[in-house]
C-alpha cells in the first residue's frame, strides 16, 4: 500500500487477455506512484498472472461471477483513500507523464471533477468519442453513421469531431475507458448506478458529476486505445447496448 496516494487507480478485467500486460507496464512506468486495484470478473482466466508478474502490489479482488464494469469497479469504492481515482481499461497504453499532468491540472482546477484526455487509435488517428450528453439522434447517428449523411453528422455533433479543441473545454461525456475523477466526488456519488451492467455507465457517471462541477476533455493529455466497438458486431451485446440505452433515458429523461 501507498501511504496517502496522490492517486488510486482501478482496472476491471473480464478475458482481456495479453492487453492487460501494456497497460500494467505504462503504470508501473508512470512518473506519478498509483495504488492499483484490479478487479477480476472472470479470475479463471490468465489475466492474474500479468498482473502478478507485471504489478505485484497491485490489490486483487476476484469475483465469483461476472458483476459488470460499473459494479466492478464499485467494489473498491469503500477501500480509496486517494485524492484522485484513475479508472482505465486494460487496453489503453499511455506516457509515464501524463497521470501526473492530470494530477496536477486538478490540484490547480478546482473546481473540475472529472477530467478526460484525448483518445487514439494505435494508429495514431483520433478515436471521436462523445463529448455531449447522450440524446436519441445522437445514439442513432453512432448506429448508423455508414447508412445516411444524416446520421453521420448526428454522429459528427456527438462527437464534436468538426470542432477544432486545441485547448481545454467542458464536456458532458466522459469516456470509461480512461477518466481521472476526484475520489471524494466518486464517493459522494455513489460511484457508478448499478443498473448499468455494461454501456452508458459513463454517460450516467459523468451527469452526476455534473451537479458537483465541471467535466473536462484536455486535448493534451492523450492516451491510445484498441477499441473493438464489440456492441456494433455481436448481437447480445447490441440488446445490452439497446438497454442500458433505454434505462438511461428512463432515468434522465428523453431527449431526441
Amino acid at each position: 500500500m501507498i501511504e496517502d496516494p496522490r492517486v488510486s487507480a482501478c482496472m476491471v478485467l473480464y478475458n482481456s487477455g495479453a492487453c492487460v500486460g501494456e497497460a500494467l507496464r505504462c503504470l508501473a512506468r508512470s512518473r506519478e506512484k498509483v495504488e492499483l486495484y484490479v478487479v477480476d470478473n472472470r479470475p479463471s482466466s490468465p489475466d492474474a498472472g500479468f498482473l502478478r508478474v507485471e504489478f505485484p502490489s497491485a490489490h486483487y479482488y476476484p469475483q465469483k461471477r461476472n458483476i459488470g464494469f460499473g459494479r466492478g469497479n464499485n467494489v473498491v469504492l469503500p477501500h480509496l483513500h486517494s485524492r484522485y481515482h484513475l479508472l482505465l481499461n486494460p487496453d489503453v497504453s499511455f506516457d509515464p507523464e501524463l497521470i501526473h499532468s492530470m494530477c496536477d491540472y486538478l490540484d490547480h482546477h478546482s473546481d473540475v471533477v472529472i477530467l478526460s484526455p484525448k483518445v487514439l487509435n494505435q494508429d495514431g488517428s483520433e478515436q471521436f468519442l462523445p463529448r455531449r450528453r447522450p440524446t436519441v439522434r445522437y445514439l442513432l447517428g453512432g448506429r448508423l453513421e455508414k447508412h445516411g449523411r444524416i446520421f453521420e453528422r448526428w454522429r459528427r455533433e456527438y462527437t464534436m469531431a468538426d470542432e477544432s479543441v486545441t485547448k481545454p473545454i467542458d464536456v458532458e461525456f466522459a469516456t470509461g475507458c480512461f477518466l481521472m475523477i476526484r475520489t471524494h466526488a466518486f464517493r459522494k456519488i455513489r460511484g457508478f448506478d448499478p443498473r448499468f451492467f455494461l454501456y452508458q455507465e459513463d454517460s450516467d457517471l459523468a451527469l452526476k458529476a455534473l451537479q458537483l462541477g465541471r467535466v473536462v476533455y484536455h486535448p493534451d493529455m492523450c492516451i491510445t486505445h484498441a477499441w473493438r466497438r464489440d456492441s456494433a458486431r455481436r448481437l447480445r451485446l447490441t440488446f445490452r447496448h439497446m438497454w442500458s440505452t433505454a434505462q438511461f433515458f428512463w432515468k434522465w429523461g428523453l431527449r431526441w
